[in-house]
Order: C-alpha cells, then structure tokens, then sequence
C-alpha cells in the first residue's frame, strides 16, 4: 500500500503553532492514531517516521506532532536549536497543546486536507508523553463529549510514566533549583546542556490535580493498552502495572526486552522496526481493531 505524507499546521491564537506530518493510507481509514513524543525527544526521533508508515500501512491515519516547546523549531524541526524555549515548557502547556490537537481532528471543517474526523480516535504516548496522553484522553472526552463531539476512544501508551510529581528532585537538589531558577539537565545523545526554568516545577504544583495521571487514567472510560519493556532503566515498568491497575478497561502488554525506547535509537536507519518495536505495534493495532492484545 503506498503512504501519502501530508505536512500539519495548527495555528493557534496568541499561541507557537502545531507542526506535524501526517502518515495516511490511500484506503478509507479504519481511524486515527495521534502520536506523543517524551522528554527531549521530536516527532522525528528514532523510527517514529517508520512506526507511522507501519500503522498507515495497516490502514489507519497516523499523526505525529511537535510540541512547541520541545526546542525543536520549524526548519529544524529534529535538532534542539531553541533551548529557551525547552526551558519555558510546561507538563500543563504540552497537555493544552494535545488537547488542541483533539479538537482539531474532531471539530468538523478544521483540517480538511485529511478527509472525515469520524470514528475511532487513538492518543498513543512514549514515555512523559504518554502520561501527557492519559491526561488529554481523559480530559479532551470532558471537553467534547457533552458537546455532543466524539472524543478520544482509545488510550494507548509506549513506556508511560505514571506519576509527574515523582519525577522531580528532592531536598537539597530541589532547594538548588529554587534558588538558581534554573536546574540543568544533560541530553547524553546530543552533548547539550539543557536548562528547566523554575517554573517548570511551580506551574505543575500550582496545576497538580488537573495533571494527575492517575486521576485522568481512571477518568478515562474507554479502553487502554499499556506497553512496556521490563529491561526499562528510565522509567520501571512498575508504572505500567500502576497504569492498568487504574484503568477501568486496561489490557497491559509486558516485552522482556527492549529497553526504554523499544530497541530504537536516533538516528535510526535500519529499513524494517525492530522486533520488540514490530510486536508493539502489532500488539496496538489489534487492541484497537479486536479489542485484545496479541495473544
């Protein structure tokens, strides 16, 4: 089956627009998979590109984004060339920015260059945008659904953490940040040193309720598939089992290995995903049509 790729662009008033690409099948779609990336990471990175053509290929349109402020920007829409703007993000302004994107799929006459916005809508998160998907899930279908517009049908993520707070520093770490404003981080793949402004931690404490995962997790009345490598270093795969242990409807899909990133890497250049990935994949796209996770 050939793939068109078609550019996204979401202006957005008083707001950095929403860039992403667009991976659709030349058949009518069986519904819409938006992709999240995580922290310090692109829509580019690794085989995100390859995992949109292997769903679109499977028939279904698949949507990956940038956040605006993930020190991406438009012409270097893979490269961190924007670093104030990396410090200026929010878990609040990525959740604002999915949500944005939701609507834009489901609001008739908003982005007529993909056809029809009805039926199945899945949000599908890696790691710190998966817990930014179980947010938008949950908090897209309080915003739409009374209106009388579908929502989000299916909750999916890809190495999920499933609690913000406890991703912070603590004592004197924490005490160091308050007082500099700023806290650096290390991109160990680039060499960069990365900044979080102190705001980064005072706007989630003063938003912590509507950013609790497992709130929206257990919000979230349609079905969820968790996937996660049990080798992972950078977030456990406890918080899978935390995840499904919220869901009203979960399946959980547990690989033995593959690590944090499913056995991807940036740049990834290999012609075909790698097993754990293509097993992910497969695991995703019958949850979503059957129902249940590859057995």
């Amino acid at each position: 089956m050939t793939i068109q790729h078609l550019p996204f662009h979401l202006e957005r008033k008083a707001n950095r627009p929403i860039l992403g690409q667009w991976h659709l099948p030349q058949t009518p779609p069986k519904g819409t998979i938006l992709f999240l990336h995580g922290y310090k990471g692109h829509m580019d990175w690794g085989a995100w590109s390859q995992v949109g053509d292997t769903v679109a290929h499977a028939g279904w349109r698949f949507l990956r984004i940038n956040f605006s402020h993930n020190g991406t920007q438009p012409e270097n829409p893979a490269s961190f060339v924007d670093l104030e703007a990396f410090a200026e993000n929010t878990h609040r302004r990525e959740l604002e920015e999915a949500n944005d994107v939701v609507r834009a799929i489901r609001v008739p006459s908003a982005l007529h260059e993909v056809g029809p916005h009805q039926g199945p809508l899945a949000i599908l998160g890696h790691s710190r945008g998966g817990g930014i998907a179980c947010l938008a899930a949950a908090e897209s279908n309080s915003a739409l659904m009374p209106a009388g517009i579908e929502g989000v049908s299916h909750l999916m993520t890809l190495a999920s953490v499933a609690d913000f707070q406890e991703r912070f520093p603590k004592g004197d770490a924490l005490k160091a940040w308050e007082k500099e404003g700023r806290m650096e981080v290390i991109n160990h793949r680039t060499r960069q040193r990365l900044q979080h402004n102190w705001r980064f931690y005072t706007d989630f404490q003063a938003h912590a309720r509507r950013l609790n995962i497992q709130d929206a997790v257990q919000r979230f009345t349609g079905p969820s598939l968790f996937i996660h490598c049990a080798d992972d270093p950078a977030v456990p795969v406890e918080h899978a089992h935390r995840l499904a242990e919220w869901s009203p409807h979960p399946t959980l899909f547990i690989a033995e290995k593959g690590g944090h990133t499913f056995d991807t890497k940036e740049p990834w250049n290999e012609s075909s995903l790698p097993a754990v990935m293509q097993a992910a994949m497969k695991t995703a796209l019958r949850f979503l049509e059957e129902g249940r996770a590859v057995q």
